[in-house]
């Protein structure tokens, strides 16, 4: 099931999925829904028990890149939740009730969100592996085209030098150029 649940979303989502996602905790928290839209994740809490649980502190959005991990605890006998961590960010301990007030912790009580949590969690790894994997191959293009440039400058120098004669130059030049 969990591979059919990858497996689908990975296809939709690319790299920008948009979509929302309710988790209902009617004993805990309420509603929290997660919306994930153009790299940005953000979870909101509407109603009177998320406001008890979590105060009036409103939405709160977060770029998915600076997002480091993610943990999810599924439901079963016990709630489930999913929490996300952040460089800087204190992390509190999950758990029944160490994570009551943690604003990047969100819980579920019932099985059926255990899917919903597990592509929430699949796709913000996948997506900082992919935009990791992108940005490494910015750089090394960079670096190559540096590296290009910083060669032809030297030959250059050369031939300015007397060094090489034009000849040498042109020959050097192509093969740096292809």
């Amino acid at each position: 099931m969990l591979v059919q649940v990858f497996l689908k979303y990975i296809v939709e989502m690319e790299v920008n999925m948009n979509k929302q996602f309710t988790f209902n905790s009617p004993m805990k928290d309420g509603k929290t829904i997660i919306t994930i839209d153009d790299g940005r994740m953000t979870i909101s809490r509407p109603g009177v028990l998320s406001k008890f649980s979590h105060g009036f502190s409103g939405e709160k959005t977060v770029l998915i890149e600076n997002i480091s991990a993610v943990q999810l605890k599924k439901a079963g006998f016990s709630r489930g939740y999913i929490q996300f961590i952040m460089p800087g960010a204190i992390e509190k301990k999950s758990g029944i009730t160490n994570g009551a007030i943690d604003e990047n912790i969100v819980y579920f009580e019932s099985k059926k969100y255990n899917d919903d949590a597990e592509t929430i969690k699949l796709y913000i790894e996948n997506y900082n592996l992919y935009k990791k994997n992108n940005s490494n191959s910015t750089t090394i293009n960079q670096q190559i085209t540096k590296n290009k440039y910083d060669e032809l400058r030297q030959l250059k120098d050369l031939l300015d030098d007397g060094i090489i004669n034009q000849e040498e130059y042109d020959k050097e030049k192509e093969k740096i150029l292809n």
